[in-house]
């Protein structure tokens, strides 16, 4: 990565020269001259990236040196700014971009289209596993979302719907995903009908927002012990072949809700103590092993809440559940943190308080690494509940992960 020492212009010419080119062989490669780079505001995110390919870098090669000439001289404008910011993000660096993002908010002017838009990109950028820091990203840009297209509004609303269930706002959860229901067949209703005039700018297949919005709907009612509801939902997104306009790409995330249907079915009959499903849930989970975090927190408490045993599927399955270096996202996280606080409590129910306690540390750990304050308080309340057990071993590694917190 080129440094904002130099600028953008001695950058080019050194390349010029290891590639033997002349100023005017550049100027006919890149479609642009020079001395323009000595003027930044003139020149375009699109001509950067020329200027990268024609010299054999990546897009993104002359952006920090950009952004120092252009913050230096106070040269870059809103519109400039914005769509530098989205080349970044849609390049992954999301870090660089946040700095642009940021500005263009600072600059409060909340009729403008980019304004709303940058704020759901901090939204986006600001998300990650720490619950808390989830927290206070979805606070800062819920009272924004509803001015973004209605295309964005969808990921917008399916990410917050995501947000809020890390940190079991299940209220939370069932508005959005009713909104992102209701948006999502009105804007099918329009795409049946012909009544779009653009093409949709969405992350996912319009599939995917209809049936997540049944999905999560139904989550946030089995949360709240509504099951008899969650199983409509459950129904409702088990098939969706009846979706029209169903490519490759769709047919396959119709596959996907099926695929949960069938395991959510099951959740939900465990859920209100029906023990008998636990053999047709084994098999589900061997023919599709990425079920078995989610399902497995879920074991877990019922299994705590109809006191039956589950050692033979713990048995079966525990070793294949993720640690938290292989987990990318919040809401495995979360489904992480509460399997192993489950099966800290079915531990001790069962008599084992040495193994319990173990699994306690662990959970407290992993609530330490996930910045998941609530659990990790969950977590020492309940090893002061038991602590006369302890080891001074297991004293030891608990002090030595508060004295984490605490540095």
């Amino acid at each position: 990565m080129v440094t904002t020492i130099q600028s953008m212009r001695t950058v080019v010419e050194n390349e010029l020269q290891h590639h033997g080119y002349t100023p005017s062989q550049f100027s006919e490669l890149a479609g642009i001259r020079i001395e323009q780079l000595d003027y930044p505001r003139s020149v375009t995110i699109d001509q950067l990236d020329k200027i990268a390919s024609v010299l054999g870098h990546g897009p993104g090669w002359l952006y920090e040196l950009y952004l120092g000439q252009c913050f230096l001289n106070d040269k870059l404008t809103c519109s400039q700014q914005f769509s530098l910011a989205e080349s970044l993000f849609e390049q992954g660096k999301k870090k660089e971009a946040i700095p642009l993002y940021r500005q263009i908010v600072d600059k409060g002017n909340t009729e403008d289209p980019q304004y709303v838009m940058s704020q759901f990109r901090l939204f986006q950028s600001l998300i990650g596993t720490g619950v808390e820091e989830n927290r206070e990203a979805v606070f800062r840009f819920e009272t924004h979302y509803k001015h973004l297209p209605e295309d964005v509004r969808l990921d917008a609303l399916l990410q917050m719907a995501n947000v809020y269930y890390t940190f079991e706002r299940w209220d939370k959860v069932g508005q959005y995903a009713d909104e992102l229901r209701e948006l999502a067949t009105a804007i099918y209703e329009k795409l049946i009908h012909n009544e779009l005039y653009k093409p949709l700018q969405t992350e996912r297949h319009l599939v995917v927002y209809y049936g997540q919005g049944c999905l999560m709907k139904g989550v946030a009612l089995t949360k709240l012990e509504q099951y008899e509801e969650a199983k409509r939902c459950v129904q409702e997104y088990s098939d969706l072949s009846w979706f029209h306009g169903l490519d490759e790409v769709g047919k396959k995330e119709v596959e996907k809700f099926r695929i949960w249907g069938k395991g959510n079915r099951l959740i939900l009959e465990l859920n209100t103590g029906n023990l008998k499903v636990l053999p047709e849930l084994s098999a589900y989970l061997d023919e599709y092993p990425n079920q078995i975090l989610p399902s497995l927190s879920v074991v877990m408490k019922a299994a705590n809440r109809y006191h039956f045993s589950v050692d033979a599927v713990l048995a079966k399955f525990e070793k294949r559940i993720p640690t938290v270096g292989t987990i990318c996202d919040h809401i495995n996280g979360t489904q992480l943190f509460h399997f192993w606080y489950e099966k800290v409590i079915y531990s001790f129910k069962r008599g084992g308080k040495h193994q319990a306690l173990n699994e306690l540390i662990h959970a407290l750990g992993l609530a330490q690494k996930l910045r998941y304050y609530s659990g990790f308080e969950k977590c020492v309340s309940l090893f002061w509940k038991y602590v006369d057990h302890a080891t001074e071993q297991q004293k030891k590694e608990y002090e030595k992960i508060l004295e984490g917190v605490s540095a």
